[in-house]
């Protein structure tokens, strides 16, 4: 890829740093955020990752060739970067405990360390990946069943409580919870249990991750919300229109993508 071709393809924006209210949550404190844009694209992600030991945004784009390309954008320096040797990388997850990535796709998945710039494909075949989670293993959706699994001893299992069930997506809580979405709804499953619950069926939930504390959030066309762990109750933090996915930084600070920007929420007086 030339470097002519790459600004077409990906416009870093300067930093807004004026202190005023963008986005102003829905929250009895009603904090403000400024919208900081991170990147212009033509066709934006719906999954992104975070690096936390770099503070490094992991995220992938359609470049109009029919495949997803890796691409990873420090944050601290605004240093991009496109990753070459990865086919197809619609799902990114991120290794808190060394930083690893891992990406996956239509040729299977990919684990990427930073550090050596090494690149290696999991010996697993027949792959079509949808969706990855780490949490002290590596979960995946598999494509078009969208079933969870998890990859262990080079060989693939099924999510047991997950197995009747359609998944488009799912998340762990600091509890070891797992909160699932598909067309029905909101779904939780507490730690050890079969069941699931339907936590709430309205509106369509788009994307979910977790923030550094392990809080579950979850975006909607126009709304990001936050389930409570007292109650398990969902919250709306802030309306935001056209949001696909969602991530959080290293200070914790929010950051999504819509159909042509990532932008990340930075508190008024906060600074990046």
């Amino acid at each position: 890829m030339t470097a002519q071709l790459l600004l077409l393809l990906i416009l870093l924006a300067k930093e807004n740093t004026a202190e005023h209210c963008d986005v102003q949550s829905e929250e009895s404190n009603k904090r403000c955020f400024v919208k900081q844009t991170l990147a212009t694209l033509p066709h934006s992600p719906n999954q992104l990752a975070v690096d936390k030991l770099t503070n490094t945004l992991y995220f992938s784009f359609d470049a109009g060739q029919g495949e997803y390309l890796p691409a990873a954008l420090q944050l601290d320096t605004k240093r991009l970067t496109v990753l070459k040797g990865v086919k197809d990388a619609f799902a990114i997850a991120s290794d808190e405990e060394n930083g690893e990535v891992y990406f996956g796709g239509s040729h299977g998945i990919y684990r990427y360390n930073p550090v050596l710039k090494t690149l290696k494909r999991l010996l697993v075949k027949n792959l079509d990946i949808w969706w990855l989670v780490l949490k002290k293993r590596l979960y995946f959706i598999r494509f078009p069943s969208l079933k969870a699994y998890f990859y262990a001893n080079k060989s693939v299992k099924g999510v047991s409580n997950l197995n009747n069930y359609t998944v488009n997506q799912f998340v762990f809580d600091a509890e070891d919870n797992i909160f699932f979405i598909n067309g029905t709804g909101l779904f939780g499953i507490k730690n050890n249990s079969t069941s699931p619950i339907l936590l709430k069926d309205n509106p369509r939930f788009l994307g979910m991750a977790v923030d550094n504390s392990s809080h579950v959030y979850l975006c909607s066309e126009n709304s990001i919300y936050v389930i409570s762990q007292m109650v398990q109750k969902v919250k709306k933090i802030v309306s935001v229109a056209g949001v696909l996915g969602i991530g959080f930084d290293r200070d914790n600070n929010l950051i999504y993508s819509d159909s042509h920007e990532l932008v990340r929420l930075m508190p008024v007086n906060s600074k990046s």
